[in-house]
C-alpha cells in the first residue's frame, strides 16, 4: 500500500475550515448524504502495465455529490484547471502538459485556490444518478447492454457503498456485445479513514488490477468557473509565452 506524506499544505485543509457538513451534523439533519458538496480528490498509484512499473504516479479529479429528489447525482471532472500548475506537467516529445513521474501534492498556494472552489474543464465530465440512501448504499441505474451482434455496447455502473471510513466507492465499466465476450474494467476507491469533521478522506485506490495506490479527497467550495472560455487555449498560451521568456533571456546579451 502506498501512503501519502502529510506536508504544511496538506494541514491546511482542516486549519482553513472551509466549506462543509459534518458527519454528525449531516445524520443528525437526517436530510442530506454526508458526502453532498464538491471534493478536490487525488490520487498516488504505480502501474505495473508500463515499462516502468516502480514509477510514482498521479492524478486528480473533482466529484460533485448533489442531492436530486430521493437520488444522489454523482458528476466527476478529471480535468482540473490550476493557475500556477508548477509540479504538475513537463515538456515530454512536444507535449507542454506531461504528467510529471511524481507524486504531486498541491503547495500551500495551489491548496489555497483549491479551497476557495476548484475550476474544472467540463470535458470528459459524466454524471450518474444513484438510487438508494447512506445507510443502504448507493447504485447508478444503467440501461442493458445492446443485444445485437454487429454493434458493441458500453455502460458504467457506480455505487458507493459502506459506512463513513469504510465506503467503497465503485466505477464498474463494460464493453461488449451479443457475440463477443464483455470486457470489464473497475475503479476502486476504498475509504480507510474519514477526518472527525467528515472534511478529508483518505483510502486506496485500484484499477483494473495493474494500479495501485491510495487517494485523498477532501471538502471545497463549489466549482468555479474557469478564467478563459477556452482555458486549453489560455494553459498553452501561457506555456508558450514561458518558453518565450525563458528563450529572450538566454539570448538576451549581457552588459
Amino acid at each position: 500500500q502506498l501512503r501519502f506524506t502529510r506536508n504544511r499544505a496538506f494541514a491546511l485543509v482542516i486549519a482553513l475550515g472551509l466549506s462543509g457538513i459534518g458527519i454528525d451534523a449531516a445524520r443528525a439533519a437526517g436530510e442530506e448524504p454526508v458526502l453532498t458538496g464538491t471534493w478536490f480528490v487525488i490520487v498516488h498509484y504505480k502501474d505495473e502495465s508500463t515499462n516502468n512499473p516502480d514509477a510514482k504516479r498521479w492524478l486528480d479529479r473533482v466529484w460533485t455529490f448533489e442531492k436530486k429528489g430521493s437520488r444522489l447525482q454523482w458528476t466527476d471532472y478529471p480535468i482540473v484547471v490550476l493557475q500556477d500548475t508548477s509540479g504538475r506537467f513537463e515538456r515530454s516529445r512536444g507535449n507542454p502538459r506531461s504528467r510529471v513521474l511524481d507524486y504531486w501534492e498541491p503547495d500551500e498556494d495551489q491548496l489555497r485556490e483549491i479551497m476557495g472552489g476548484p475550476r474544472v474543464n467540463s470535458r470528459g465530465s459524466k454524471t450518474k444518478s444513484l438510487r438508494g440512501s447512506d445507510r443502504k448504499g448507493w447504485k447508478s441505474m444503467s440501461r442493458q447492454m445492446v443485444a445485437s451482434a454487429t454493434v458493441m455496447g458500453y455502460r458504467e455502473d457506480w455505487s458507493i457503498m459502506g459506512e463513513p471510513g469504510s465506503r467503497v466507492f465503485l466505477i464498474h465499466e463494460v464493453l461488449g456485445n451479443a457475440t463477443m465476450e464483455s470486457a470489464e474494467g473497475k475503479t476502486l476507491y476504498g475509504e480507510l479513514e474519514v477526518s472527525e469533521n467528515g472534511r478529508e478522506i483518505h483510502g486506496s485506490y485500484e484499477r483494473d488490477g495493474i494500479k495501485f495506490g491510495s487517494f485523498r479527497m477532501f471538502r471545497t467550495k463549489k466549482i468555479r468557473s474557469l478564467l478563459s472560455e477556452d482555458e486549453d487555449e489560455s494553459v498553452n498560451t501561457r506555456a508558450m509565452k514561458k518558453q518565450a521568456d525563458e528563450f529572450m533571456r538566454r539570448t538576451r546579451p549581457t552588459d
